[in-house]
Parts: structure tokens; C-alpha cells; sequence
């Protein structure tokens, strides 16, 4: 059976943040999660619930008009590996029905996830230097959504009511 797909709830955040110390080295705190849940209305926080009601996964992204941002995107270590980071991020993306295209930060030491966002489309745009509190810098990535309009064919010569 695959996991549930539902909005994040304050009552998550013991188990979110049991996995958020884990895979990450400058993890959210609680505070921020609540921000997110309970006032933030551009955010969009949902968690990844096995069939058995444990939660295994979580992802923050922020609806900023064309933007899809997603802030924050992870599994639990024990699920990792198992398609489960995968299967969430197509769940997140699927949710950008309006955006024009998602945008993300990842860590250039972080090649599993770096690989996992190419496979879906993104590529990298830039850097942001210093971004991480430990100094290293992010990679910029960026997936477009919605493909551009064709352009515009010129006019057909037939027909064409031309005066001399």
C-alpha cells in the first residue's frame, strides 16, 4: 500500500522534528513548522503518512504567485532509498497546478538530492552564496511547469486581402 499525502497538522510536528534533527545538520525548529502550519497563508505543508499512521516524510513549499517554492523536502532515513522521496516530490509538483515553475535550494555536498530533482526536470540556475549556517553555498535549481506558448505562426499568404 502506498503512503497518504495530507496536510501538515501541529499535532505532526514531534515526528516531524525527530526526522528534521536527523537529515539535517541546521534543521527548522519547531517554531518555524508552526509558522508554516498555523499563519503562513502562501505555504503549503503536507507530511507523507505510511499505512500504518507513522509519518515518513514532509515537505514545506510556498505558493509565491508564478513560483512554486519548495523550502523544505525530506524522508526519514529508515525510508530513504525505497522510491519514498520520489513518490513526494511527483505528490508536491502535482499540487502546482497555477505556478509557472518550482524553484528549490540544495546543498552541492547533497548529490542524491541533486539527482533526484534532475531526474524530475530541474536544473541548476545559480548559486546562493553562504546560504547554509555552516557557510556552504546553495545550488539554485529550477523545473518549468508550464511549457511557454508557441510562438505565434505568421499569416497565411493565402487568402490575404492585399490592396495594390
Amino acid at each position: 500500500m502506498k503512503p497518504m499525502l495530507r496536510r501538515m497538522r501541529v499535532e505532526d510536528l514531534d515526528a516531524i522534528m525527530a526526522i528534521e534533527t536527523r537529515v539535517f545538520p541546521d534543521s527548522w525548529s519547531r517554531q518555524n513548522f508552526e509558522f508554516e502550519v498555523l499563519t503562513n497563508r502562501l505555504s503549503l505543508p503536507v507530511v507523507l503518512e505510511a499505512p500504518e499512521g507513522n509519518i515518513i516524510g514532509y515537505a514545506v513549499a510556498w505558493l509565491l504567485f508564478e513560483e512554486f517554492h519548495i523550502a523544505t523536502i525530506a524522508i526519514h532515513p529508515d525510508y530513504q532509498g525505497k522510491g519514498m522521496g520520489r513518490y513526494l516530490l511527483q505528490k508536491l509538483l502535482d499540487m502546482a497546478r497555477e505556478q509557472d515553475y518550482a524553484l528549490l535550494e540544495v546543498r552541492p555536498s547533497n548529490r542524491r538530492a541533486i539527482h533526484l530533482y534532475e531526474s524530475f526536470g530541474f536544473r541548476a540556475i545559480g548559486r546562493r552564496r553562504r546560504y547554509y549556517r555552516n557557510g556552504e553555498d546553495a545550488i539554485i535549481m529550477r523545473k518549468e511547469l508550464k511549457l511557454p506558448p508557441k510562438a505565434m505562426a505568421p499569416p497565411s499568404k493565402t487568402g490575404s486581402q492585399g490592396r495594390e
